[in-house]
C-alpha cells in the first residue's frame, strides 16, 4: 500500500517534480494522474487542487523545464553567457531525454528574467533587438536539435558518434584514392568527433560567425518571419510558427 504525504506536505512543486520523474520513466505520452500521484504519496483527486486538469499539468511541467534550462549563469559578456545557455539546454535534455516533447507545447513565455539579459547584452554589444532574439532562437534551437541528434542514435541502439566516426575515417582513409587528397587527409587529420567535441566546435563557429557579422553588418542576421513573433522560451515552437507563417506567405 503506498503511504501518503503528511497532511500539507503536497505542493504544486513536489507534484510537478514527480510528474517530470514519471516523464523520466515511461515518456509524456504515457504519463497519468495516478501515476503522478502514487509517486508524490498523494490520493488521486487531491492532486487537482493544484491543476484543474492533465493539460494545466503539462503546462506547468514545462515551465519548470524551462527554468532548467535556461537558467541565468550571470556571465559578464553576451558570448559566454550564450554559451552557458546552449550548454545547460544540451545537458538538460542529454539527462531528462524524455522532457523534450514538453518543448512543443505551445506555452506563452513566462518572462524568464535571463532572457531580458542576455538579449540587452546582445544589443549593448552593437546587436538590434531581433537580431538578438534571432541569434538566441538559433543559438538554443541549435543545442536542441544536437541533443536530440545523440538521443536518437542511442535510443536507436546505433554506435555512438565517436565509434560511428573512427569507422568511417577508417574506411574513408583506406579507400581514399589519389584524386581525393582532400578526403584522405581532412579524415586523416581530424582526430575525433565526439558529441561533445562536435557541440563545441558548432558553438564556437556561431559565436565566431556572430561576432565577424557585428564588425561589419550589425543588422544581417536573418531574423523571424513577418508577423512573427519568436518564442525563446520555447524555440521548438517558435520555429514551428516561423515554418508555418512562411509556408502560408508562399
Amino acid at each position: 500500500m503506498q503511504r501518503q504525504r503528511p497532511r500539507g506536505t503536497t505542493t504544486r512543486d513536489s507534484i510537478v517534480a514527480a510528474a517530470l520523474t514519471v516523464v523520466d520513466d515511461v515518456g509524456v505520452e504515457a504519463l497519468t494522474i495516478r501515476a503522478v500521484a502514487k509517486l508524490a504519496g498523494a490520493p488521486p483527486m487531491s492532486l487537482y487542487t493544484y491543476f484543474a486538469n492533465k493539460n494545466e499539468l503539462l503546462d506547468l511541467m514545462y515551465t519548470e523545464v524551462a527554468r532548467r534550462l535556461y537558467a541565468d549563469a550571470a556571465h559578464p559578456t553576451w558570448q559566454t553567457e550564450l554559451l552557458a545557455t546552449c550548454e545547460q539546454v544540451r545537458a538538460v535534455l542529454m539527462v531528462h531525454p524524455n522532457w523534450a516533447p514538453l518543448l512543443t507545447r505551445p506555452v506563452p513565455p513566462s518572462g524568464v528574467q535571463k532572457r531580458e539579459r542576455l538579449l540587452r547584452l546582445m544589443t549593448d554589444a552593437g546587436m538590434s533587438p531581433a537580431d538578438a532574439v534571432a541569434t538566441l532562437s538559433h543559438a538554443v534551437i541549435t543545442s536542441i536539435g544536437l541533443a536530440l541528434v545523440d538521443i536518437t542514435f542511442h535510443r536507436a541502439g546505433q554506435l555512438d558518434a565517436a565509434r560511428r566516426f573512427e569507422r568511417l575515417k577508417d574506411w574513408m582513409t583506406a579507400s581514399a584514392t589519389a584524386d581525393e587528397p582532400v578526403t584522405h587527409t581532412g579524415f586523416s587529420k581530424l582526430p575525433s568527433l565526439a558529441p561533445n567535441e562536435t557541440f563545441a566546435f558548432t558553438m564556437k563557429m556561431i559565436i565566431a560567425g556572430i561576432e565577424a557579422d557585428l564588425s561589419t553588418r550589425p543588422s544581417a542576421l536573418p531574423g523571424p518571419a513577418s508577423g512573427t513573433q519568436p518564442n525563446v522560451e520555447n524555440p521548438l515552437q517558435s520555429a514551428r510558427g516561423v515554418a508555418e507563417a512562411s509556408q502560408s506567405s508562399a
